[in-house]
């Protein structure tokens, strides 16, 4: 019997198995905040060591490096890091160019999918293969997420997409076409080392953000008429996207009023007045077109201000800050931004976000301090410089070491991460089709959160703990089912074929017959251990594979040359373990 077939007789006691423990995972692979300390030095001396030490960078260290600050580990990748160290590393990522995204078409969406009058207009490639799937490459967003896939697996600028898919899932779009995704993505590409408050004037300013949160044609309030300057985007430019709705001390905890309960951080009267200061902007000119209010529908670019529908009066922002009367559509807007990315919550809200998203579900407080300091003051007295905060998020000390065994430390791999990290360490390839449906069937569809709160809150708490887990708000029967499908398809079933729908399809494989024949069924599962794992894999976890292993006889191993590895790929990749990225 062919033993891929074996292997799925076994499966679904593995599938139920992984959904039980997988809830309480955080918890398995180390649980209660209390045993954070135990866990580690002093941040004092373990950053005196990584002074001490800056060129020799073990193994171990720079793979969680890249887990954290990559797609996936690869060995070239680890090789630089040993070779530059951690922080000169991290240097020639912040300075590598974004890789983007390329070739999409602008549409007007009021035409609905009439693919075959726009490709006249756009001059969209009109073979018969482009033609027939125009509707979705071009009025969604699908060939943008297509291109994430590829992208994150081999795109030489790592720490950027990371750093940019981060933010995607702070500063939420979903949907729209192609261009517009397209443009709105490499925005945040292009800022993703920027300073925060530039990074929020061009995002306020994006005509795909200014669509998904009112703000495009929000009109100066005028009593006569009965028109209210929309508060849709002010609102959530402060609860999501700035200070959070609770004043926080630097190490993230909220601050509380003499009678023990949250400080605001703005009232109503204040939101109103952040609304009015971004009225007066609507949808830059189409090609061949001008700029009307409320004209042609363009989600690229940046939006146009038209002064006549901008409120001048004066307005009393975040923090009681105040702006002058007078001013134009774009001084408004700046001092709005400015007033909401000067107050002191920015710093612990996003910044333990972005630690959250990069290192650790669960920082401990004297973590977002120091990150919080590195946001206030980068050394130059630059506020918010985001290369500043990423290189203090991936150097800190909670973040290096070889190992982390404190219960509550680490984040659940989400299913891109998961994906890409186990095509990028194990050498697969992809077209961006297989990984894009097997996302969504996951529960988290690439560019197309069901709102503006993204896919999962930065502050749930994985069932079963006490502890955050915001990844595990995808988590269910039916998406942890699919983890395991995903694997099973990749590493029994050949992987995923050329799709006749894209041109130059070549599908998605994870080739396995690169590791050789391997027969010794211990040696194959330290190799692997190695790679996956970075040598962390528990004794009890090795002697259940092992276990597993040992129901097969050495003719049926040597007559199958890739049946360990893929065993093992298998059984490591679908544990708790490897699905808790420490």
């Amino acid at each position: 019997m062919d033993f891929r077939f074996e292997v799925l007789r076994g499966t679904n006691a593995l599938r139920s198995a992984a959904v039980l423990t997988l809830t309480a995972a955080l918890a398995a692979c180390g649980g209660g905040s209390s045993e954070i300390g135990s866990n580690q030095d002093s941040s004092q001396n373990l950053q005196t060591k990584q002074e001490t030490a800056v060129a020799t960078v073990t193994r171990a260290d720079a793979q969680r490096l890249l887990e954290q600050a990559t797609f996936g580990p690869t060995e070239a990748d680890i090789a630089n890091v040993q070779r530059l160290g951690i922080k000169g590393w991290i240097a020639a990522q912040i300075a590598t160019p974004a890789t983007g995204y390329k070739g999409t078409y602008y549409v007007n969406p009021g035409s609905g999918v009439a693919c075959n009058k726009e490709v006249n207009v756009v001059k969209y490639e009109t073979d018969a293969l482009k033609l027939k799937n125009c509707a979705r490459d071009i009025f969604t967003p699908a060939a943008v997420q297509r291109q994430f896939f590829t992208n994150a697996v081999s795109g030489k600028d790592q720490l950027r997409q990371r750093v940019a898919f981060a933010l995607s899932q702070i500063l939420v779009t979903s949907g729209y076409e192609a261009y517009a995704q397209a443009d709105y993505q490499n925005m945040l590409l292009n800022h993703a080392f920027d300073t925060y408050s530039n990074l929020m004037l061009t995002t306020t300013l994006h005509p795909t953000m200014g669509d998904w949160l009112d703000m495009v044609n929000n009109d100066k309030p005028n009593a006569a008429k009965g028109i209210q300057a929309n508060e849709n985007y002010a609102r959530e430019f402060l609860q999501l996207f700035t200070t959070g709705t609770s004043q926080l001390n630097y190490d993230g905890s909220v601050k509380l009023d003499a009678h023990g309960k949250p400080l605001p951080v703005y009232t109503q009267a204040q939101v109103t007045a952040m609304a009015r200061a971004f009225t007066g902007w609507t949808y830059p000119a189409a090609p061949g077109g001008k700029v009307t209010w409320q004209g042609t529908v363009v989600h690229a670019g940046q939006m146009v201000a038209i002064e006549a529908h901008h409120d001048t009066d004066a307005k009393v922002v975040l923090g009681g800050y105040k702006i002058a009367a007078g001013g134009s559509a774009l001084s408004d807007v700046k001092a709005a931004v400015n007033a909401a990315t000067s107050y002191p919550s920015v710093a612990p809200f996003i910044g333990k976000q972005l630690i959250q998203k990069l290192v650790t579900s669960n920082p401990t407080p004297a973590y977002v301090s120091r990150v919080s300091a590195v946001w206030n003051n980068d050394g130059a007295g630059v506020r918010g410089n985001l290369a500043a905060v990423v290189t203090a998020i991936l150097t800190d000390p909670e973040a290096r070491g070889d190992v982390k065994t404190a219960s509550s430390y680490g984040r659940l791999r989400e299913p891109t991460q998961y994906m890409i990290s186990l095509m990028r360490t194990l050498g697969g390839t992809t077209d961006g089709m297989g990984p894009n449906y097997w996302s969504g069937q996951q529960g988290e569809a690439v560019f197309m959160s069901p709102s503006v709160f993204n896919f999962y809150s930065p502050a749930y708490v994985a069932p079963g703990t006490s502890v955050n887990g915001p990844e595990f708000g995808v988590l269910n029967t039916a998406s942890q089912i699919n983890r395991s499908n995903y694997a099973v398809q990749m590493f029994f079933l050949g992987g995923v074929g050329a799709d006749a729908s894209i041109t130059n399809s070549i599908g998605t494989h994870i080739d396995l017959t690169k590791f050789g024949a391997l027969t010794d069924r211990s040696a194959a599962v330290d190799k692997f251990n190695d790679l996956l794992l970075h040598g962390s894999l528990s004794a009890a976890g090795k002697a259940a594979i092992m276990r597993y292993l040992n129901m097969y006889s050495d003719a049926q191993i040597k007559a199958h040359p890739t049946m360990l590895a893929s065993y093992c790929v298998y059984l490591i990749s679908t544990s708790p373990q490897y699905e808790i990225q420490k």
